[in-house]
C-alpha cells in the first residue's frame, strides 16, 4: 500500500469519527452546526476557545464525549506525523484499515437513523436526570432554554426608572421572562422577588425570550451576563 493509499483512508476515518462524535453531540441537545465545529477544533488540539465551548464544558455527558475525541485527535496526529515521517512501511494493513473506515460508517449510518438518535436522546436525558445533580447541569440545560432564549443580568443603576419599584416591574404582561434572583452585594434574594423593591446596584438575573430582553433592556445588561 502507497502512502497515499493511506493517508486518504485514515483520512476518511477521521471524517467518519468527526460526523460521529458530530452526531453524539447533537443527541445531547447540541446544535449540529456547533458540534461539528467543536469536533474539529477538539481533534486538531486547538483548544475550542469560544463561547460555545462552555456548552460542552459544563455538561457532564458531552464532556465524556469531548474526552474520547481529544485524545482520538492525538493519536491521529502521531499516526499521521510518524506515517509521513517514514513515508509508510509496506507491513501497514490496508484490509485492517479498511475494515475499520467500514465500521465507523455503519456506525454513522445507525446514528442518523431516527430511531437510534430518539433511542440515545432518551438515554441521555435518563442518565442526565439519575446520574446527575442539577447543580452539574448547564444553565442552559436545567433551564431547558431554546435557540431564543438566553439568561442575563440587569443593572439597576441609581437613574434607573426601576428604581425603589417592585422587581415586578420588570417583567411586563403576558411577557416571557422569568426572574431567578437579585444579587444585592454579596446577598442573594430568592424569596418573593416580585416584592423586592429594587435598589440601585441590585443585579437581577432574568431569563426568556432573547429579542424581548435586548430590546427592552438593552442598555442595563450586565458587563458579568451570562
Amino acid at each position: 500500500m502507497t502512502e497515499i493509499e493511506f493517508i486518504v483512508i485514515y483520512l476518511v476515518i477521521m471524517a467518519l469519527v468527526i460526523e460521529i462524535a458530530t452526531m453524539l453531540f447533537v443527541t445531547t441537545g447540541l446544535k449540529k452546526q456547533i458540534a461539528r465545529y467543536q469536533v474539529i477544533s477538539m481533534l486538531t488540539a486547538t483548544g475550542f476557545t469560544t463561547d460555545e465551548a462552555t456548552l460542552i464544558i459544563d455538561h457532564p455527558i458531552r464532556r465524556k464525549i469531548s474526552a474520547a475525541v481529544i485524545l482520538f485527535g492525538y493519536f491521529s496526529l502521531a499516526v499521521m506525523i510518524s506515517s509521513i515521517a517514514s513515508l509508510l512501511s509496506n507491513d501497514l494493513r490496508i484490509n485492517w484499515l479498511i475494515a475499520v473506515a467500514g465500521s465507523l460508517f455503519v456506525a454513522l449510518l445507525l446514528l442518523k437513523s431516527k430511531g437510534i438518535k430518539s433511542f440515545l436522546t432518551a438515554k441521555f436525558e435518563r442518565e442526565m436526570d439519575e446520574e446527575y445533580d442539577l447543580e452539574d447541569w448547564s444553565l442552559k440545560a436545567a433551564l431547558s432554554l431554546g435557540e431564543n432564549d438566553m439568561v442575563a443580568l440587569i443593572d439597576i443603576e441609581e437613574d434607573s426608572k426601576y428604581l425603589g419599584q417592585p422587581a415586578q416591574e420588570l417583567i411586563m404582561e403576558d411577557a416571557d421572562l422569568h426572574l431567578l434572583f437579585i444579587r444585592r452585594g454579596s446577598v442573594i434574594l430568592r424569596k418573593s422577588l416580585f416584592e423586592v423593591q429594587l435598589q440601585a446596584g441590585d443585579k437581577v438575573m432574568i431569563f426568556g425570550e432573547k429579542d424581548h430582553i435586548e430590546k427592552d433592556f438593552e442598555d442595563m445588561l450586565s458587563d458579568d451576563k451570562k
